[in-house]
């Protein structure tokens, strides 16, 4: 009963700043404010490695905050043109691109789709690492940075959780004039 009143409670404030003309950046705790900023601090590299294990020890719970809010059929061209990537180095730095933004065909794909393809589009990634996507090296060891951006956000609560990987899922790619829902 306490859980669904401090819910009720901080929705209405949301609610409330909202009408008030907040920007929903500002709304965001500061929780997942911080982590955001740690995570956006990271290399290339790191952030992928961050990204993966957090879909691993989110595991399960993901799945009903990703595919079943995303339309999973505007993601598949995406992975249409990603499953044609070679195995390997190619998928890589398929990856490295969409954390930078770069500007290609992938990116631009990406770019348009809403928050929570973008969000399925890293659950399905991740779920496939190490299988038809090139993983990460079993003598990879995390840096400092990312396991301190690591720990933060597992110290969120799921909520959170959720909202800063829709945040920094939905940073990535290319912006195009056009969004897709």
């Amino acid at each position: 009963m306490t859980n669904t009143i401090n819910i009720q409670e901080h929705t209405g404030e949301i609610v409330d700043q909202i009408l008030e003309g907040e920007l929903p950046e500002n709304i965001r705790s500061e929780g997942v404010q911080s982590a955001t900023e740690a995570f956006d601090s990271l290399e290339t590299d790191v952030k992928l490695a961050v990204l993966y294990y957090l879909y691993e020890a989110m595991g399960e719970s993901v799945t009903p905050a990703a595919p079943g809010a995303a339309g999973v059929e505007l993601s598949q061209s995406f992975f249409d043109e990603f499953n044609a990537l070679p195995f390997g180095d190619a998928q890589l730095d398929a990856m490295r691109s969409l954390l930078r933004g770069d500007d290609n065909s992938l990116c631009r794909h990406y770019g348009i789709l809403g928050e929570n393809n973008k969000l399925v589009i890293w659950y399905f990634l991740a779920e496939r690492m190490g299988k038809d996507v090139v993983g990460i090296p079993q003598d990879y060891a995390l840096s400092e940075a990312g396991n301190s951006s690591l720990e933060s956000v597992k110290q969120l609560d799921f909520e959170q959780q959720i909202t800063f990987l829709r945040d920094v899922a939905s940073a990535m790619g290319k912006e195009t004039l056009q969004r897709a829902t």
